[in-house]
């Protein structure tokens, strides 16, 4: 299944899209955590660190997927070509290799009936 130019940029944004809501429900999920004291209050800044690191890790890995899945792509397409070209070479060949028998056998026929 190939999948269009569209539909691979479509596949890119529309999660990094849902992590940019993600981080900012985290962010609003500490807030109220951070105003009720407690452990969340001293390790708040860590938090909103890990969070977008996080959340640029994986930006960075997801894009990276779909560049090779596009690549990939290409790659299929320009193999389907590279192979249909070496098959029409391969059909070629074999009809000439073909022929050739065919006129070795006959010499060989010819050869055998004179003596």
């Amino acid at each position: 299944m190939k999948l269009s130019k569209q539909s691979l940029i479509l596949a890119t944004i529309v999660p990094l899209i849902f992590g940019v809501i993600i981080l900012l429900n985290f962010k609003t999920a500490i807030d109220i955590l951070d105003q009720l004291g407690g452990s969340t209050h001293l390790i708040y800044d860590q938090l909103i660190i890990i969070g977008i690191f996080a959340f640029l890790a994986l930006s960075v890995y997801w894009c990276v997927m779909m560049y090779l899945i596009s690549l990939l792509q290409e790659n299929l397409l320009r193999l389907d070509s590279n192979l249909d070209k070496a098959a029409d070479i391969g059909a070629k060949h074999l009809s000439e290799s073909k022929s050739l028998l065919n006129q070795v056998i006959s010499i060989l026929k010819r050869y055998e009936s004179s003596q």
